[in-house]
């Protein structure tokens, strides 16, 4: 019954056209050769606006393309499944998206330390040591089997200090081996590369042009911007490694821990070889324990290594992981003067903005303070200004310390609870300026479907 309705409907719109004297398509003769008397002759230009979903589409999906390709995770445990491999890739996916900055810290750490594994190579003299080799090493691609006692991994400076006192030869493996085992995908590197210059390319074309600039546009660059400083920073690290490279130990693990003395007395967290790398701080070692909260995985000596290692930077290192941290949240201030469906919406953006970036230099200064207290810098700065006399004794003493590897408590209390505040209004700043981005769209100015005028960039009489 309900298809006769629709047929008949059909048929009465037909009609009802054709006696009107209106077809729905152009007429075509019986000889379908020749040209309709009307097709559009010449250059037909773009249409000049763009609509919601073009806006939705084009920054969700180089959000996302970004974040898929610039993630590299460490080696996974040899039992894992890859539903659990898929899921932490979608977490640390999330976690881009949500706080690209965390991120970006975390692959700065990995950097640092793939960087200091290269000096040391090469002062004991084995100058074919990488960026790749100290970044295969660190993210759990060595295992180390000893004669007796399970297997574990090791990270660069484990393997220098069992290289350096000849428990185990050194891995003659090429960077070029290395990178064999990367699953880099050079077409998704190049539409993440299309995708990306495309979005910083509209944004720029129409500020320059004075059209609206969304608010999704403006979130979607600033994780674009730091996504595009996160890969730099893993530029030499192998993509979703899945298998570490065995390395075979001919001496019993007892034997190497026996001669290292009272610094291998204590019980290994991680390790047996702590007392060389404990791989801390991390969040999970160290905040999720102060917490108590659990932390994975499980099983003991750990079997893979956690992403989220805090860094250990010096220099012009933590001078760049700072800045960088200051231009993402600086870009969100770049919609101070934008266009809001209300005017709450527009202070809540204003003061939101000035959070991120008022908690992200309260944060430096903060880990800055910390840091140089847990180095002895302020102790060093104290005698340098007050008692020059002791300051050569107070040097000798840190580095006694730091040679018997005496462990300090991480994080300090104070440290802890004095970032805790700051975690928590970052946290609720950048949940309203997410909300916003969607929000925001309900009502926009018309300059903002409409598309930019590349034709004006080029020169012309």
């Amino acid at each position: 019954m309900c298809t006769r309705h629709f047929l008949l409907a059909i048929v009465v719109t037909a009609t009802g056209l054709a006696g009107a004297g209106a077809t729905p398509f152009p007429s075509r003769s019986a000889n379908s050769s020749l040209p309709s008397p009307e097709r559009i002759i010449g250059w037909v230009s773009q249409p000049s606006d763009r609509g919601s979903i073009d806006i939705i589409w084009t920054c969700l999906f180089t959000i996302f393309i970004c974040t898929y390709t610039v993630l590299c995770l460490n080696v996974p445990s040899e039992d894992e499944t890859t539903f659990n491999i898929v899921c932490r890739r979608l977490f640390w996916m999330a976690l881009a998206i949500i706080g690209p900055e965390f991120v970006l810290t975390y692959a700065s750490g990995q950097w640092g330390t793939a960087k200091e594994s290269v000096h040391l190579f090469h002062q004991a003299g084995y100058d074919k040591w990488s960026l790749r080799h100290g970044f295969f090493a660190d993210m759990g691609g060595f295992l180390l089997v000893p004669k007796d006692g399970r297997a574990f991994r090791i990270t660069s400076k484990h393997l220098h200090y069992l290289i350096q006192r000849k428990y185990l030869e050194y891995p003659d493996i090429t960077k070029e081996e290395l990178w064999d085992k990367s699953k880099q995908d050079t077409i998704t590197k190049v539409i993440t590369c299309f995708q990306i210059s495309y979005l910083v390319l509209q944004c720029v074309g129409r500020a320059v042009q004075g059209l609206e600039i969304t608010t999704m546009e403006l979130s979607a660059l600033a994780i674009v911007v730091c996504t595009i400083l996160t890969s730099i920073c893993w530029l030499r690290k192998p993509l979703d490694v899945r298998t570490p490279i065995k390395l075979h130990m001919e001496f019993p693990i007892e034997q190497v821990l026996c001669e290292a003395g009272d610094a291998a007395a204590k019980p290994f967290r991680q390790t047996p070889l702590d007392f060389v790398d404990d791989l801390c701080p991390s969040w999970g070692l160290n905040v999720q324990t102060f917490m108590r909260m659990p932390t994975t995985p499980y099983e003991r000596p750990i079997t893979r290594f956690g992403n989220d290692r805090f860094p250990n930077l010096k220099g012009y290192q933590e001078v760049f992981l700072c800045f960088a941290t200051l231009a993402y949240a600086a870009i969100h201030l770049a919609g101070w003067n934008f266009s809001f469906p209300t005017k709450p919406e527009l202070i809540l953006w204003r003061v939101s903005s000035m959070f991120l970036f008022g908690n992200t230099v309260l944060f430096w200064v903060c880990e800055t303070t910390s840091s140089w207290y847990r180095n002895g810098r302020w102790q060093r700065l104290f005698y340098r200004a007050y008692d020059p006399s002791k300051l050569e004794d107070v040097e000798k003493a840190r580095l006694a310390r730091q040679d018997r590897q005496v462990p300090k408590v991480l994080p300090l209390k104070w440290e802890f609870w004095s970032i805790f505040p700051l975690a928590v209004t970052y946290g609720a700043a950048r949940g309203y300026l997410i909300a916003e981005v969607f929000l925001g769209l309900r009502s926009l100015e018309p300059s903002a479907y409409s598309n930019v005028d590349w034709s004006a960039f080029i020169p012309h009489v």
